[in-house]
């Protein structure tokens, strides 16, 4: 894993930026219900998932504060209210199809396959991320980063008290392949860590550096990272008695989900001076973002195109 660009811990990053938002794992989940199942109702939310009132009251309520959802009443002239998933909250789809497409292939979900169809075509939309201009898949080996913006971020600050949510709470209805990813990288500072890992962060105390992380807190991460096989220890080539975090093909297969969220944080949360990383593709030479495509009938899918539904096994 060469040639990535070496990012200054400054860079304001689009997945840092759009986790100051998204939070973690309990909010995917909420994503899932609303985009895939068209759950508008706090209590369907609050019974799908098994979360605690409290928690997706403070999920729901950042999501609507940062414009992902709006407060509608549920029927015309009604006083109970739903919550509907804005222009900026159906954009998310491509990272939940991202979250499945990993969950899927490197966990066992036979006992409830989730399938995610293309509605014109039928076409299987897992594995559906790739580069906008040649519309291949994307290998991280193949990408490059140009920083454009240096600005010192507030978000690690935000990220302090964030809390790794077990498998078993996530999956306390049934079993997910978003759970199963989110079990893995989806509190804030997991993915931040894998993030930095594509940027080619090797050691600890780059990793501790670049990210302002408690040494205790980065520890446990990089831990459960290494035990979930996304990341291994290896003994450095050359330094004696030093060892490097390097990342797996489970890790790199994660590739997409960071992707997408960089995509989704360009279009809605850069300002006026531009997305702070240009991505090139070096397979196809050009600038790109990660799309959702259709390899079947070879068109990009947007929410009201997409037909998911789990089947519990017999």
């Amino acid at each position: 894993m060469t040639n990535f660009v070496n990012i200054s811990a400054s860079d304001v990053c689009s997945v840092e930026r759009s986790f100051e938002i998204l939070g973690g794992a309990w909010t995917f989940l909420v994503l899932r219900e609303a985009l895939l199942c068209n759950v508008v109702r706090f209590d369907d939310f609050q019974s799908n998932l098994g979360i605690a009132r409290q928690s997706l009251r403070r999920v729901l309520d950042r999501l609507v504060r940062n414009g992902v959802m709006v407060q509608q009443p549920l029927q015309e002239g009604g006083s109970r209210k739903g919550y509907f998933l804005t222009d900026r909250g159906r954009d998310l789809l491509p990272s939940l199809v991202a979250a499945i497409s990993w969950g899927q292939h490197w966990n066992d979900t036979d006992q409830y396959p989730e399938k995610i169809l293309h509605k014109s075509c039928g076409g299987d939309l897992t594995g559906g991320i790739v580069c906008s201009e040649c519309k291949e898949a994307i290998d991280p080996r193949q990408v490059t980063f140009e920083s454009r913006i240096k600005r010192r971020s507030k978000g690690r600050e935000k990220f302090a008290k964030s809390r790794y949510v077990e498998l078993a709470l996530l999956e306390r209805q049934r079993p997910c392949s978003i759970a199963k990813t989110m079990a893995t990288i989806g509190d804030p500072w997991s993915f931040l860590i894998i993030r930095e890992c594509f940027y080619g962060v090797r050691r600890f105390d780059a990793f501790q550096k670049r990210l302002a992380i408690a040494s205790n807190i980065l520890a446990t991460r990089l831990k459960r990272l290494v035990a979930a096989g996304v990341l291994e220890l290896r003994a450095h080539p050359t330094q004696s008695g030093i060892s490097e975090y390097r990342m797996t093909e489970k890790g790199l297969a994660l590739y997409d989900l960071p992707l997408t969220i960089i995509a989704w944080g360009d279009k809605w949360l850069a300002g006026p001076e531009g997305p702070p990383l240009v991505l090139t593709h070096k397979q196809c030479g050009n600038e790109f973002r990660a799309i959702l495509w259709c390899h079947e009938c070879r068109e990009e899918v947007a929410i009201d195109q997409i037909d998911y539904h789990v089947v519990p096994s017999s």
